[in-house]
């Protein structure tokens, strides 16, 4: 890691939208030598129904969760756990996990992912008309980085 300071201005300047959620990277990979990523998401609430997790996991990448604003129900292995301000969660590499705001309001995360990596991912597929890339696509791309998989609601 860099002994360097990380001071971050509050504009958007890495902002980006993923589908109904939105977010800003605070810090990157690269400001801290790999070691941690770090971003606010503001999940929107769900669709009325069943709540649906979106859960997966990440084989290579601990997962951090601090609730800044809101309640959210957290899966975590077959647990689903109500997490409202101030509570935090860490994700070790390999655990299922996922989340659905059944809440009817925003809720307002910071999100950490140890070693970093995943974040830049969140800017680099994002879905709001800012320049998404070509290629594989999000999930494609933390499958063969991270060891991610997805789609294990049940």
């Amino acid at each position: 890691m860099t002994g360097q300071l990380i001071v971050r201005a509050g504009d958007d300047a890495d902002a980006f939208e993923d589908g109904p959620d939105r977010g800003r990277v605070l810090v990157h990979g690269g400001d801290t030598g790999g070691a941690y990523g770090l971003m606010e998401l503001v999940v929107a609430p769900a669709a009325p129904g069943p709540a649906a997790y979106g859960a997966h996991l990440h084989g290579r990448c601990d997962e951090t969760f601090f609730v800044l604003a809101g309640t959210l129900e957290f899966l975590l292995r077959e647990e689903v756990l109500t997490l409202a301000v101030g509570d935090f969660v860490r994700v070790p590499a390999g655990v299922r996990h996922g989340y659905a705001n059944v809440s009817g309001a925003h809720v307002k995360l910071l999100v950490g992912f140890h070693p970093a990596g995943l974040e830049a991912l969140f800017l680099k597929y994002r879905s709001d008309g800012g320049r998404p890339a070509d290629g594989p696509g999000f999930k494609t791309e933390a499958e063969r980085l991270f060891g991610s998989v997805f789609d294990l609601d049940r």
